[in-house]
């Protein structure tokens, strides 16, 4: 518990209370990634397992890929991301291309202040990406916005990027279809030791395990019932 910083006078003695620790960045798990190489083909395979029929999100100007999304509730929804048609290949296209289930390839970590949350990781010896701005083109014409940033060094499998949404900007587990809670991610990764330091800066509780390769399990709880997806390397996820 932080301390408050403050003088108190009691019989005539002085009392300063001792200095606080930084406060806590404000973070959540904001959504997960699953990557496939058609959209439809994937919107049915997660509705089969679910019960629950993602909406289309659009489309991501200048990177060749869709979405649709699924609400987990509390903040949470699942991005299901697939190649545009006629996407030129890049690295990012040409992975999903490869896809042919569902695959948790990502996830991100929602942070309310972004230049904290920055300064935070830079302080614990963390290098940080620029900040990149992103947008997709809604449904009905509308344009969401966002920023992003990653950690670039040390290289971590497995570990999220960290967005902070548009101040008039509708989050996707409020206007997607519903029905699917997280009960629990779990990052398998050979950098288990670097992504819990990363994740306690935050501070954020997500499983992390040591493993050979960098990898996400995803547990929902559906109308299907318990439902789990296990992903391949997450350490160069499309997004």
């Amino acid at each position: 518990m932080n301390a408050a910083l403050g003088c108190f006078a009691c019989a005539g003695v002085l009392f300063l209370a001792a200095s606080p620790s930084p406060p806590a960045i404000a973070a959540r798990v904001d959504h997960l990634i699953l990557g496939v190489r058609d959209l439809e083909e994937g919107i049915r395979q997660f509705e089969a397992r679910t019960g629950v029929r993602p909406a289309i999100g659009g489309e991501h100007p200048g990177r060749g890929t869709r979405n649709a999304l699924a609400s987990l509730g509390d903040g949470h929804y699942v991005e299901i991301l697939a190649p545009q048609a006629g996407a030129p290949g890049s690295e990012r296209v040409d992975a999903l291309r490869g896809l042919a289930d569902l695959t948790p390839v990502g996830w991100a970590v929602a942070v309310r202040d972004l230049e904290s949350a920055r300064a935070r990781l830079g302080a614990a010896g963390f290098t940080l990406s620029d900040v990149m701005p992103g947008s997709r083109a809604r449904p009905d014409g509308s344009l969401l916005e966002w920023r992003t940033f990653e950690v670039a060094k040390p290289p971590i499998a497995g570990a999220p990027f960290f967005i902070r949404w548009g101040d008039r900007a509708t989050h996707p587990s409020e206007d997607s279809p519903a029905g699917c809670r997280l009960e629990r991610l779990r990052v398998v990764t050979p950098g288990a030791d670097d992504l819990r330091r990363m994740l306690a800066v935050l501070p954020l509780d997500v499983a992390v395990e040591k493993g050979g390769r960098g990898g996400l399990d995803i547990t929902l709880r559906c109308p299907t019932g318990t439902v789990t997806l296990s992903g391949a390397d997450a350490s160069s996820a499309p997004r």
